[in-house]
């Protein structure tokens, strides 16, 4: 029997999410370990489906007896809490990784140093590969669903009118955090212009709590663009396989469009680094300002030179 290893992350579902290249390359580069994954219930749809994990635990369901009966080896903890820090301390592994900090001796006993200006988070997950001496796969995250899901977004774009092969965007305009918060008018002129200019099919997410602010953009919209119904996360992963580009601010459902290969524009408060959170290379672009001021033409300016770009013979990978 291979080696058992927990993987540690409390934190949003898109965190989690970005965690997922590296449980691939931990299977792919250890075909025999036994990987688990410690998160909370937000999450449950990210890793529900994948394939390379053997088991997920939830913090919320005091997990630390099955943790302890899954014979475990290694951890990995990316939390750096007391909280964390106990479940991997008493984890029963033998081999218990974190990056290093102050007091971080009392839970780990592999404390890696951490690498700075990697850029792009999965860079960062990834570094846990070096103590292991396994290969990193690639920084595209996982996200599997069920045909299920398939058939639940085939069949609201067709309700909707949307022919296979439309260019179809999909738009998260919401966000807990006010400082990330774009007015819902201007992604409404986006959206307008989207269509008037790129013949784009625009979607509306909206999540739990989020449907009358998002009506409110459709309300200003001059055209009319579709309103996503209560989609979970793998019905969204399925609508963003079927997307030409996702546009929105940094969040989850971006990170979603990312692992089903869709090109993202992302608009970013200055609180947030693009170099963290948005992929490498073309098919992902971003503007990034104070978002009470950052004016419909430059955003508009530099949307519409991604969407170009995208549609230009061989598009951007």
């Amino acid at each position: 029997m291979g080696p058992g290893i927990l993987i540690i992350v409390f934190k949003g579902i898109g965190d989690v999410l970005l965690t997922t290249p590296l449980v691939r390359a931990l299977k792919k580069g250890m075909p025999d370990s036994r990987l688990y994954f410690l998160t909370k219930k937000p999450s449950r749809g990210i890793l529900e489906l994948n394939p390379y994990l053997d088991g997920v635990f939830y913090r919320e369901e005091s997990p630390l007896g099955a943790i302890r009966r899954a014979g475990l080896d290694i951890s990995m903890d990316f939390m750096r809490s007391s909280v964390s820090g106990f479940y991997s301390l008493f984890s029963g592994a033998g081999r218990r990784i974190a990056f290093s900090y102050t007091g971080g001796r009392l839970f780990y006993n592999r404390m890696q140093p951490k690498k700075e200006g990697l850029g792009y988070t999965v860079l960062d997950r990834l570094q846990f590969l070096d103590t292991l001496g396994v290969p990193a796969d690639g920084v595209q995250p996982d996200l599997f669903f069920r045909p299920g899901n398939a058939a639940k977004a085939e069949a609201f774009l067709a309700a909707g009118g949307v022919a296979p092969g439309a260019f179809t965007v999909t738009f998260d305009i919401t966000s807990p955090r006010e400082h990330r918060r774009w007015a819902p008018e201007l992604f409404a002129r986006l959206a307008d212009r989207l269509a008037h200019e790129h013949g784009a099919k625009v979607v509306f997410l909206s999540g739990p709590g989020e449907l009358d602010y998002v009506k409110t953009a459709l309300a200003a919209a001059e055209e009319r663009h579709l309103l996503c119904p209560d989609f979970n996360l793998l019905d969204l992963a399925a609508l963003a396989k079927r997307a030409g580009l996702h546009v929105g601010l940094s969040s989850a459902p971006m990170h979603i469009a990312v692992s089903q290969g869709a090109p993202t524009f992302t608009i970013y408060a200055p609180q947030n680094s693009p170099a963290n959170w948005s992929p490498p290379g073309p098919a992902h672009a971003w503007i990034q300002g104070a978002l009470d001021s950052l004016s419909f033409d430059e955003v508009w300016a530099r949307l519409d030179a991604h969407v170009k770009t995208l549609k230009a013979p061989g598009g951007a990978k």
